[in-house]
């Protein structure tokens, strides 16, 4: 097999609904492989706490099946901020930024590295929906949205 030219850096948010210039991270995981072997290299996981007030009734909530248990970890969690000085700490100089959804996820991980003002690099971009995509429209399991796979969508679970 080849090398990659950049380790890759696997993204997941969770976040208070879908529209991303309005809505806030409540969850991130970040999976960190190594450009020649693909193993994980790094790995971080954490709730964020939002600025707006949370509950059950949130889009983002009821699509990623959260309950009061998230929640009250969400409440205790720290801030955006807090949580990108944590994350860059394990990233590498450069890197391909993959995400299931790359550009809801590139929104937030822009907004969240601009915290503690670092700017994104002119990012490589590996969309995983886009190659997904055409194996799942063959699959019988799949239903045409994200809650026809199983386990529930949560980012722990993916990583």
């Amino acid at each position: 097999m080849k090398d990659f030219l950049k380790d890759i850096v696997i993204v997941d948010f969770e976040a208070t609904g879908f529209e991303i210039e309005k809505d806030e991270p409540v969850q991130i995981g970040v999976l960190v492989l190594d450009k020649h072997s693909l193993e994980e290299k790094n790995r971080f996981v954490s709730w964020i706490r939002p600025v707006q007030k949370v509950n059950l009734e949130l889009p983002g909530f009821k699509w990623a099946m959260l309950g009061e248990k998230e929640i009250n970890e969400i409440n205790k969690a720290p801030s955006l901020q807090e949580v990108a000085k944590e994350i860059i700490k394990i990233l590498p100089e450069r890197y391909t930024f993959c995400a299931w959804n790359a550009s809801f996820d590139f929104y937030f991980w822009r907004r969240m590295l601009k915290t503690i003002n670092v700017k994104t690099q002119t990012a490589a971009i590996l969309d995983l929906w886009s190659l997904a995509y055409p194996v799942l429209l063959n699959d019988e399991n799949y239903k045409g949205d994200f809650k026809s796979m199983e386990p529930p969508h949560k980012v722990a679970s993916q990583l």
